[in-house]
């Protein structure tokens, strides 16, 4: 498989990230496939940030780290990734600045210098070292130049001094010949999309009819939110910042018992503050779509990197016994569809759903095909009622018929257990009726779960994931020939069936937290010897990184 790995190293401030996003969407525009992620400290300046962009002719959905070349704005942050330099690894840095050496970082590499700094200051503008770096990069990889310079135009829009002063410095940078080799790539004509775990889910949100927002913001989780929010008045969604997390998951469950298809967005933080509003959406049986992009914990944790650990939380979220479904979306693609998903089954079954998002989904784009909408996901399940109606009737699939307010029916629900009326009443005989009807949906639900991923099963070793690993599993297996898996992106609840796919193999999940929380819950439903590989590091899950770990745990 022919890839190349280009990493931009600098500090918060340095303009990294923009320029990334117009070096990864200049490139894509010009027909090839790429994937990005970015590694960054929690500060607004200063600390370490490093933009990767994959290039390939077919749409690959993680990251290699190993670096095939460096753009250094920052000899610190360069220092700070010298263990994924190779040999052949080419550092490009500017020739008037301090650098890393190879003999300093101790390995070998290659180095390339140019006047980046010095040419922009020629150009006009002394911070546009980023845009000559960016010309000079896109020269290299034969990207048309109006490409960038369209780009360019529309960042720096109503700014005439400034944009033209950024288009004289990416011209520079097209000036520059680098003497380094990259591989030539054959660009694609067929329709693809470039698109990040925010705005996948964003816009699945807008497709399936969300029209009610309420978050406080919490990094990674706040992507979605803003997105929103910029694309509220043309999509007729209400968004409310609210004071606090346990007001935002409240006016959710208000917004949806009048009718409306209502998200709230968070991380982890956030939704340990969610608790009893969950426990609300449950009892009154209303729906309630939560957004939990994940970063690692406990409390504030690492707020900028990524992980897996909140599933079981998420599993058990809430005080009681009750019903949920959760997803875990793979890529941007798979998110905008699972997102429209969430919000049909939260209606359908009158229950929470929880999406689980990752710092690294939300925050890479890659190349995707067309996500396909679904008309029938806009389904509401909503009746007017009657005169004499009962909001919570028993029924033999545990779901009522739900009206809401405004409509011919008096709609009443209530916190406290209640009857079929939803009227309060402590008689132990409608309790029990009523959590079994409230569990009874669960039935229905599991048969609703897609089936997950399959490769290669007849393989003696079984990889099992969920969530935004599987780019990462799945270029690792197609590398081997003794290596299949099976992946999920709806993580609960889960059919016990996939015991008969495992029985006989050497099963180990990959998961990005300690404990193997989603072998444990395989472990539960099939009572198989489940091992795990897990990474805690903050960083996200690679090929090469599967690679080390099976050889090390001698799992191969």
């Amino acid at each position: 498989m022919k890839d190349y790995v280009i990493a931009i190293s600098g500090e918060a401030g340095q303009g990294i990230n923009t320029i990334g996003d117009m070096l990864a969407l200049s490139l894509f525009r010009n027909g090839y496939c790429v994937f990005t992620d970015k590694s960054y400290h929690s500060r607004i300046r200063g600390g370490e940030y490093v933009y990767r962009i994959r290039i390939s002719e077919t749409p690959l959905y993680s990251m290699r780290q190993e670096f095939d070349l460096v753009v250094s704005l920052s000899k610190s942050t360069t220092l700070s990734q010298i263990e994924y330099f190779h040999d052949e690894t080419v550092l490009v840095f500017d020739s008037d600045s301090d650098h890393v050496s190879p003999e300093e970082a101790g390995i070998s590499f290659k180095e390339v210098k140019f006047p980046f700094k010095r040419m922009a200051k020629e150009a006009g503008e002394a911070r546009a070292q980023n845009v000559v770096s960016l010309g000079a990069l896109l020269n290299l990889l034969k990207v048309k130049k109006e490409i960038p310079e369209k780009l360019v135009k529309e960042a720096f829009k109503g700014k005439e001094e400034v944009a033209r002063a950024n288009l004289l410095a990416l011209s520079k940078g097209y000036e520059i010949a680098l003497p380094i080799e990259v591989p030539a790539f054959q660009t694609t004509s067929r329709e693809y999309y470039l698109m990040n775990g925010t705005e996948g889910t964003g816009l699945g949100a807008i497709a399936a009819g969300c029209k009610f927002l309420a978050a406080y913001p919490m990094t990674p989780g706040t992507g979605v939110m803003t997105f929103l929010a910029s694309n509220s008045l043309k999509h007729g969604i209400v968004v409310e910042q609210a004071e606090d997390e346990i007001a935002a998951v409240n006016m959710a469950v208000g917004a949806s018992f009048a009718g409306a298809r209502s998200l709230v967005t968070t991380s982890g933080g956030g939704f340990a503050l969610m608790q009893e509003g969950v426990s609300l959406a449950a009892m009154t049986e209303t729906p309630l779509v939560i957004i939990d992009a994940q970063r690692p914990a406990p409390a504030t944790g690492l707020p900028t990197r990524t992980a897996q650990e909140d599933l079981h939380f998420v599993i058990h979220s809430g005080h009681g016994e009750f019903p949920k479904y959760v997803v875990a979306p793979r890529t941007a693609r798979d998110a905008f569809e699972i997102t429209e998903k969430a919000f049909y089954i939260a209606d359908k079954y009158q229950i929470p759903v929880i999406i689980l998002l990752s710092q690294c989904l939300t925050d890479s784009s890659a190349t995707i095909e067309k996500p396909t909408h679904r008309e029938e996901y806009l389904e509401r399940s909503i009746v007017d009622g009657e005169e004499n109606y009962k909001r919570y009737i028993l029924t033999s699939s545990g779901i009522s018929p739900r009206a809401i307010p405004g409509g011919k029916a008096l709609v009443k629900v209530d916190s406290d257990e209640h009857d079929e009326y939803g009227h309060i009443t402590e008689d132990l005989k409608i309790r029990k009726e009523m959590v079994e009807k409230r569990m009874k949906k669960l039935d229905d639900l599991v048969r609703e779960v897609s089936d997950p991923l399959k490769f290669n099963l007849d393989a003696p070793l079984v990889l099992v994931g969920w969530g935004d690993s599987w780019g990462a599993i799945d270029e690792f297996s197609r590398s081997r020939k003794d290596v299949g898996y099976i992946h999920y992106n709806e993580v609960f609840p889960l059919d016990a069936s996939v015991a008969n796919l495992l029985r006989g193999k050497k099963v180990v999940t990959v998961e990005g937290n300690f404990t193997g929380q989603f072998a444990m819950l395989l472990k539960s439903i099939t009572k198989l010897d489940i091992k795990h590989l897990g990474r805690y590091d903050g960083r996200p899950i690679s090929a090469s990184w599967i690679a080390k770990e099976i050889e090390r745990e001698g799992l191969s």
